[in-house]
């Protein structure tokens, strides 16, 4: 894991910004899906007709006495080169994680991808 730095750079704010709204122009990037009701267990995992989902995992623990929070992401991005193969080995999503881990204590913020 690494130690983030004190403080952002500068201009990160409105670097980061700009790169979502970019996001948005990628050629057949989707739209997400209409508001509809959850419905169960459809909605527990994975929406394949989407380009990009991810999933939060956040919490917080009390380990030897000290205070930690924790977060964890999980994206999952679609392939569409490979969506039209019926090979069950065919690579049909990407799967990236992203994870932070809080030292409350020593004010600390590790994280890692």
């Amino acid at each position: 894991m690494h130690a983030a730095p004190p403080f952002p750079p500068p201009g990160l704010r409105r670097r980061a910004l700009l790169g979502l709204g970019a996001l948005g122009l990628w050629p057949g990037a989707a739209p997400g899906l209409p508001a509809r009701p959850l419905q169960f267990p459809r909605d527990h995992g994975s929406h394949p007709e989407l380009r990009t989902e991810w999933w939060y995992i956040t919490g917080h623990a009390e380990a030897a006495g000290r205070q930690w929070g924790f977060q964890v992401t999980l994206f999952g991005s679609r392939v569409d080169a490979t969506q039209g193969l019926r090979s069950a080995f065919a690579a049909k999503q990407l799967l990236f994680a992203h994870a932070a881990l809080t030292d409350v204590r020593g004010r600390r913020l590790l994280h890692d991808q």
